[in-house]
């Protein structure tokens, strides 16, 4: 790398830093981020092993945000880790990628790794930097075979939709070391990965019974469904799904494909495999969450990294480039009016409305909720031991969200007066439904909060006026 290469790399990322954490300080965290802060806070560690195997994730971001949340250290400390993590993962993007600048801008400029990656504090800030650090060692597994399985078993335990890119991985790692007459040194890197795998499809699927919720909403297969997934991949990705983006995707999609078809047939292995993995995720168990729906445009960016220096062709070069470009940049004003939104109104209102409760509420105060999966945001900002609400369905107090009891339906009544009975004052923490629609709220969120399911509505009962 040239002199003003490196200084104009070292520039952008310090832009791209400077300008994500703007964006993560102005940023509250929503239920699937504080849910997973509130685990490794309020359980002891076999408490964590053992829940969040209902959780329907790997152990690998909880145990990293484990010494923080003991720690006592305030929730924007793992959205500090999550934007370490993304910005590492810029700079490797940026510093080693062999594509042009352009591209590699307009890379970093998409609403994944402006928006999606940096701002929302989850495992997914682990999977660019993974993907990127493999791709530097893929030609290199044999020389490195330990330095190689560790990173793809770390990347097996960022989140299961990644299981399917891994195991391609590391088939095609077996057949090229299994080929070479020092087979018997790669004994124990085939052993540490295959079980790396095992251990994380083990943990994650050997509970999928055991999370209530999954088990009420098990989708069913449909062709049409395939179809309607697709588009809602499409539009995860852009903000838009009509046939200007579904096209755009589509044919980068296909563009890969043909030059792996012509340049390496395990790595279109590998690319059909995850492509394939993660849409039957989206079908058969998870819906296409932008964070998801992104990992299949990223796998096709590690492949075309790998070929890119066998294509002899200049002008293919360009067309991959500009094509790579497009694709990514397109999504560049969907991140721009999601960036803006965030900045402007909060994104979830937990932070507001537990401000309000530390200021307002005493801290032995009984407090009871409607619906316990959308007030994990407000638990997250308050200190722990303090403030712990009621839910009826557990018949116990919660913090985080616990799969494994009952959650009964968002728009279930507050069993008002066998509460009052027990106790003489009673707070009622409302998340989106309002059954109280002729007594005035002490608190009531901004109705501009960008999830609807976390503007809170919190009442004092017996009824007081608040002036």
């Amino acid at each position: 790398m040239t002199k003003n290469n490196l200084i104009k790399n070292i520039v952008l990322i310090l832009l791209y830093a400077i300008f994500t954490l703007i964006i993560i300080l102005h940023h509250e965290i929503w239920e699937d981020e504080a849910q997973a802060w509130l685990v490794v806070r309020d359980l002891n560690l076999s408490g964590i092993f053992f829940h969040v195997r209902t959780e329907g994730h790997p152990l690998l971001w909880y145990i990293l945000l484990t010494p923080f949340a003991k720690l006592h250290l305030p929730v924007l400390s793992m959205q500090i880790i999550n934007w370490f993590f993304i910005t590492l993962g810029a700079g490797l993007f940026l510093f080693k990628a062999p594509f042009n600048t352009l591209c590699k801008i307009s890379v970093l400029s998409s609403s994944a790794f402006l928006y999606w990656y940096s701002a929302f504090a989850r495992s997914y800030c682990l999977i660019p930097l993974l993907i990127f650090a493999i791709a530097i060692f893929y030609k290199k597994q044999k020389e490195h075979p330990y330095i190689y399985v560790i990173l793809l078993t770390l990347l097996a335990h960022t989140h299961v939709v990644m299981l399917g890119f891994c195991a391609a991985l590391t088939l095609i790692f077996m057949i090229k070391v299994l080929k070479d007459k020092k087979r018997k040194d790669y004994i124990i890197p085939i052993v540490v990965a295959i079980l790396g795998l095992l251990a994380c499809a083990g943990y994650v699927y050997g509970s999928q019974n055991e999370n209530l919720i999954v088990k009420q909403n098990m989708p069913v297969f449909s062709w049409h469904k395939v179809i309607d997934v697709y588009e809602n991949t499409v539009f995860n990705v852009y903000g838009y799904a009509n046939k200007f983006f579904i096209s755009v995707f589509s044919i980068f999609l296909l563009f890969t494909a043909c030059v792996l078809f012509f340049k390496s047939k395990k790595l279109l292995f590998i690319f059909l495999t995850n492509t394939i993995f993660i849409f039957s995720i989206f079908i058969f168990v998870w819906n296409s969450l932008p964070q998801r729906a992104y990992l299949i445009l990223i796998i096709p960016v590690f492949c075309l990294w790998i070929v890119y220096n066998e294509i002899k062709s200049q002008k293919l070069k360009i067309v991959l480039n500009i094509l790579m470009s497009i694709t990514f940049l397109i999504s560049l004003p969907n991140a721009w009016d999601m960036i803006k939104q965030d900045y402007k109104y909060p994104f979830s209102d937990g932070k507001n409305a537990a401000e309000f409760i530390k200021k307002n509420i005493p801290p032995d105060a009984f407090i009871v909720s409607n619906y316990p999966i959308t007030t994990t945001p407000i638990s997250a900002y308050l200190p722990k031991e303090k403030w712990k609400f009621f839910y009826t369905g557990y018949n116990d107090f919660y913090t985080y969200t616990i799969w494994t009891k009952n959650i009964l339906p968002q728009n279930t009544p507050v069993p008002l007066i066998d509460l009052l009975q027990k106790h003489k004052e009673v707070y009622v923490l409302m998340s989106y439904e309002n059954f109280y629609t002729d007594i005035e709220p002490i608190y009531s969120s901004n109705p501009n909060s960008m999830v609807f399911t976390e503007r809170y509505k919190i009442y004092k009962f017996p009824v007081v006026i608040y002036k």
